[in-house]
């Protein structure tokens, strides 16, 4: 697919999910695991682990949209993840303890894929159609558990299933079991300026996934409630098969929970290198210095004008030199 395409569908990706986030309803987030079942692809045994990070966005009594990131494990020549956000229906059973829910939507992924003897490999990015049955059961309190078979569709590439089970959290509450359906309060605006400083490991997504050391200086500005630009300038060190620094911006959808404490985003936008070396089997001789750059992003705050943040940024490029930044730093708003 080209690289063009998949950046139009990022954006496009964050849009759905701004409109989820104008909504303003009952939030709840989840942690999944458990296995990729489809038969093998290759002649071995392909059987792998699964997981995944969910936020749901209660629409109506029997709507909600949700963001998912989709972690397909690693199978036989292929180390497959993506991003997707469906819009869901369900059905509440027992003073709306139980939730039987059916959902659907875009598949953004990402395949390190086609290794070669020679260490030589490729980032393949497309994308397809996620579709999900859940059942959610609300335990008591903030607490809820959760079941979920995923179907992945992809024109070029291979379809899976997953099966999940995990543990959610709401982030709204109200008085009545199940999920929170009406307006969630959300306190005086997010100071409108942030800068911070990250450091951490930098993996390529090749087959080896050795890490290095890095770091971003983000500058992050409110431009409404639920949306928010940043400009950065990310360094991801020293790797065998790539060194690059530039610098980036990103639209983001952001929302503040827990009395405004504590915040969850995504975002996503061009990057640009401003050094670059590609090395190593079958590295591209011309590479483009333009990427794309998604990022998730939770911050929590320390007092009126200090933040602990952390941050994972994947880079999308087209010479098969994708990496994941994992980040943690300080922040000062003002």
């Amino acid at each position: 697919m080209p690289r063009a395409r998949c950046h139009w569908l990022t954006l496009l990706a964050a849009g759905l999910l701004a409109l989820a986030s104008i909504a303003a309803y009952g939030q709840e987030v989840l942690l999944l695991g458990g296995f990729y079942t489809n038969p093998p692809i290759q002649t071995e045994d392909d059987r792998s682990y699964a997981y995944a990070y969910v936020y749901q966005q209660n629409l109506t009594e029997h709507w909600y949209a949700s963001y998912t990131y989709l972690n397909e494990g690693h199978i036989t020549g292929h180390h497959r993840d993506g991003h997707s956000a469906q819009l869901w229906w369900r059905y509440l059973a027992l003073d709306r303890r139980l939730a039987l829910s059916l959902g659907a939507g875009p598949y953004l992924y990402f395949d390190t894929t086609s290794h070669q003897p020679d260490g030589s490999y490729e980032n393949k990015h497309g994308v397809g159609v996620l579709a999900s049955a859940a059942a959610s059961w609300y335990v008591g309190g903030p607490w809820m558990l959760q079941v979920r078979f995923n179907r992945t569709w992809q024109a070029s590439g291979f379809n899976s299933n997953t099966v999940l089970l995990g543990v959610g959290y709401q982030l709204d509450r109200d008085n009545l079991p199940g999920p929170v359906v009406g307006s969630a309060h959300r306190g005086k605006d997010a100071t409108p300026n942030e800068l911070t400083v990250m450091l951490g490991g930098i993996v390529v997504n090749d087959f080896e996934s050795d890490m290095v050391f890095g770091g971003a200086l983000e500058y992050r500005h409110q431009l409404w409630r639920y949306v928010e630009g940043t400009v950065s300038y990310l360094d991801e060190g020293s790797a065998r098969s790539v060194r690059r620094r530039g610098v980036a911006t990103q639209a983001w959808v952001s929302g503040a929970f827990l009395g405004d404490r504590l915040t969850l985003g995504f975002g996503a936008g061009p990057y640009y290198a401003t050094s670059l070396r590609v090395s190593g089997p079958g590295a591209d001789p011309s590479p483009s210095h333009w990427s794309g750059l998604f990022t998730l992003s939770t911050s929590y705050r320390l007092g009126d004008h200090w933040l602990a943040r952390l941050s994972w940024n994947r880079t999308l490029t087209g010479y098969s030199r994708d990496t994941d930044m994992f980040l943690a730093g300080l922040g000062y708003r003002f």
